[in-house]
């Protein structure tokens, strides 16, 4: 789920503008609240003009809440029923406001994120929420499903009011985090977004199963050397579980040291993230097991991506040699959703690892995005 070191830095290094969030409560979902031209430099290959906008969303339990996100448009005038939308979500970059990936220079998103340029050279314009939390101020629900799934596709509605020459048609795609995002938001689109036509989804090394690893953080985890910062990954889930679940008291199940970098994470970037707890040994942070019923189940509903309700194919592409989030979590993800009937594909990409799979499938991913929008 890591976003390399080299975002983190360029967000840091770049402007970290938050927009103040006016009241969104009585708003509808979609709503504009603030739209600002994206500079240049910041635009990434292919985009002929770029906008920052701040718009209303809902957090995992429904409630208005806001979000920042990038509109970028492709050269030349829009095609007959207007440009088909790309809307890309996100990986971890973290979940504060630093870490919102709209404020970051365009050559670090053609770095890290090629399908972005891709999608506006072929001609489509590209929507990518930030989420909410990163830029708008609020909590971040890092890998809340209904929180990430709304945010992706209000951020759509939202651009569709700013640029009307949008279509109505869409692909959902992300990788990491956001795959999880994608997923969710293509499994709610049919029921949240009925007036938006939704054709396929494409998921990159998808962050899923997540609510079975959770629990696996136990009193007394040893120190894992390199691999004690997978640790703040989880404590960002919390940080978000907290939020959307104040009845199950995350905080009573962590220790003290656990519940003070549970505050310091949310002011963490990714990769400082990874550098900040290589010393700290996992199983210092919780003390008692994430394994009890109520706190399950909580989890389950929070996180997992569902198995069925796509109204549209989904492809999967996975590195075999990801770290980040092992191919055999993609395999059971791809078995379970067959198992519920989805359209679901897997592509598999020998020798790639977590980031490097964005580049290796991007070929087979706008192929099936092609045959989506060729699709009646």
């Amino acid at each position: 789920m890591a976003v390399v070191v080299a975002v983190v830095a360029a967000m840091v290094a770049s402007s970290t503008l938050v927009f103040a969030a006016p009241a969104a409560s009585a708003l509808r979902v979609g709503t504009v609240l603030r739209t600002s031209a994206i500079a240049p430099d910041h635009l990434p290959s292919g985009a002929a003009r770029g906008y920052r906008l701040l718009y209303v969303t809902q957090d995992q339990n429904g409630r208005r809440v806001t979000s920042t996100g990038a509109l970028y448009l492709p050269a030349g005038a829009p095609p007959s029923g207007g440009w088909p939308v790309y809307s890309w979500a996100h990986g971890t970059s973290g979940i504060g406001d630093r870490c919102s990936p709209s404020i970051v220079r365009g050559s670090v998103r053609d770095r890290l994120e090629p399908g972005i340029a891709h999608a506006l050279k072929v001609g489509y314009a590209v929507t990518a929420s930030d989420y909410p939390g990163l830029g708008s101020g609020g909590v971040a629900e890092y890998l809340g499903g209904r929180a990430e799934g709304s945010a992706v596709i209000d951020m759509i509605r939202a651009s569709r009011a700013t640029v009307p020459a949008l279509s109505r048609r869409w692909v959902s795609s992300g990788h990491s985090q956001g795959g999880h995002a994608a997923l969710w938001a293509a499994y709610l689109a049919p029921r949240y977004a009925p007036e938006l036509a939704l054709k396929g989804t494409v998921a990159i090394a998808p962050a899923s199963q997540i609510e079975n690893v959770i629990p696996l953080l136990l009193p007394g985890t040893p120190d894992l050397g390199r691999y004690n910062g997978f640790a703040g990954l989880a404590l960002y889930v919390l940080s978000g579980l907290e939020h959307a679940r104040a009845d199950l008291n995350v905080d009573d199940r962590l220790t003290p040291a656990g519940r003070s970098w549970v505050a310091r994470v949310r002011n963490l970037c990714v990769g400082q993230l990874a550098s900040a707890l290589r010393e700290v040994t996992p199983g210092t942070l919780v003390a008692k097991p994430l394994t009890d019923p109520a706190f399950v189940a909580a989890l389950r509903d929070y996180t997992t991506v569902p198995a069925g309700g796509y109204g549209t194919p989904v492809l999967i592409e996975h590195g075999d040699s990801d770290l980040t989030i092992p191919m055999p979590f993609s395999v059971a993800l791809t078995a379970q959703m067959r198992a519920a009937g989805t359209d679901v594909r897997l592509i598999t990409y020998p020798g790639q690892g977590h980031p490097g799979v964005t580049r290796a499938g991007m070929m087979d991913a706008f192929s099936a995005i092609s045959r989506y929008f060729a699709a009646p």
